[in-house]
């Protein structure tokens, strides 16, 4: 590793993505096995859960244990009559809404009644051993807007399912008596905030091929459709979206990454490492939008063997203790 008379501010980046959040584990597994650990977390969507989940107190090993047992029903609404009356027909702004997602957070559900993924005054206080910030974007404004636990009134699990708010998908979250959408729909993979938060040695997470790295073709089955039929429709069109989603979104950071690679020409941020992880092929089609044990693990391990691939002997040294 390399070695330096500073210790640098470390930063992690936790791009948004559904179900695919579970790479996330992989590269934090991989991280914690070599000692390095960030002073700062910055997430979109599922990345402000995983990063606000840690900002409370869980270990990796925790997160780990909570993603094994999380399946789609604890994030949203799976009820037919649901779907197409209340969210369609009636609201008329939303397919699946979140209600099973707020629950699975605070541990108001029988099933996560021991083990909720977020403490709040732990999260908001001295004991948490991140600063966290998290994206959504304000819907009146259009603009992005960022929360954090050390700053403002802090973070509330209101605030990190407004991050998840997927347009269409989900129902927009309304705090204060504005409406929020999912921080991803402007700042998918935000690490500029790293960046503005003088943090100069990142490590960002993507869920999709990174430009200029092989892509590498993935053979696998589709992804098994919902048993009710009229939940697996929407189900199907969303599958269909995902793979343009997924370009849209990696050219928006990888233009934020060039422009970023310019000021550092003309001197500025000359101080700041980023180092990316994202996965050498496509992820299945609808890894979005479910959430499976068997996937999970499947992406627990590729996103630690891409981790190693891509950070050995490139992060400085170890973390303080």
């Amino acid at each position: 590793m390399k070695t330096s008379s500073r210790l640098p501010k470390r930063a992690l980046v936790l791009s948004g993505g559904g179900g695919r959040g579970a790479y996330h584990i992989g590269v934090l597994t991989y991280l914690e096995s070599i000692g390095w650990k960030p002073e700062i977390i910055v997430g979109t969507s599922i990345g402000a859960v995983n990063g606000a989940a840690l900002g409370s107190g869980l270990s990796v090993a925790d997160l780990r244990e909570r993603w094994l047992d999380l399946e789609t029903a604890d994030v949203q609404k799976m009820r037919a009559d649901d779907v197409y009356i209340d969210n369609l027909v009636r609201r008329g702004d939303h397919v699946f809404d979140t209600t099973p997602l707020m629950a699975t957070l605070t541990g108001r559900s029988k099933k996560w009644a021991d083990r909720p993924w977020l403490n709040l005054s732990r999260l908001n206080g001295k004991a948490s051993p991140y600063e966290v910030w998290i994206t959504a974007v304000d819907f009146d404004e259009r603009r992005l807007v960022y929360f954090g636990n050390r700053y403002g009134e802090g973070l509330t699990a209101e605030k990190i399912v407004a991050s998840c708010s997927i347009p269409l998908w989900y129902e927009p979250t309304v705090l204060g008596g504005r409406t929020y959408v999912d921080g991803g729909t402007i700042a998918n993979t935000p690490f500029r905030k790293a960046v503005e938060l003088g943090a100069t040695e990142i490590v960002v997470v993507l869920m999709a091929p990174w430009p200029g790295r092989p892509v590498r073709s993935w053979e696998t089955k589709p992804l098994a459709m919902v048993d009710d039929e009229l939940l697996a429709i929407p189900q199907r069109l969303w599958s269909i979206f995902e793979p343009s989603l997924d370009m849209l979104l990696t050219e928006i950071v990888w233009k934020d990454y060039r422009l970023f690679r310019a000021e550092q020409q003309l001197g500025q941020y000359a101080d700041v490492s980023l180092h990316f992880v994202a996965p050498d092929r496509p992820l299945p089609v609808g890894l979005m939008t479910v959430y499976r044990r068997e996937h999970h693990i499947r992406l627990f391990r590729q996103a630690e063997a891409d981790a190693r691939a891509l950070l050995d002997g490139r992060l400085g040294v170890p973390s303080r203790s």
